[in-house]
């Protein structure tokens, strides 16, 4: 997954994916922000996937509801936003983005230094 980060002209960082996972990097800006707890909680969670301690995570937030599960990440839209119809006939209930483990957790460590 290619990304970026900058920031916007308020001086809020924005994160940026390529098309395919472009609703991460919109989840990253809005649902996690710069909320530095939320992140490090999230890495210390993909730390104990690793270790077998854990079999999934599953976080809904603002607009978001992110799920990990078999070294995939999968993000969808809250049920209260697919009421909108602009999302109905695009989405169906399934995720709207999605990544491997290891590309998800380089994302955050990327997006926690870039926000330091």
């Amino acid at each position: 997954m290619d990304f970026e980060f900058m920031t916007d002209v308020t001086g809020q960082p924005l994160a940026k994916c390529d098309i395919e996972s472009e609703a991460l990097g919109d989840w990253l800006s809005h649902d996690i922000g710069t909320n530095k707890n939320a992140i490090n909680s999230l890495l210390q969670s993909i730390e104990q996937l690793h270790n077998n301690q854990r079999t999934d995570v599953d976080i809904i937030g603002k607009i978001y509801h992110l799920s990990i599960a078999d070294d995939e990440v999968e993000l969808f839209l809250n049920n209260n936003q697919t009421n909108h119809s602009e999302f109905e006939d695009d989405y169906d209930d399934g995720p709207i983005a999605g990544c491997g483990l290891v590309e998800f957790n380089h994302l955050l460590e990327s997006w926690l230094e870039f926000i330091n």
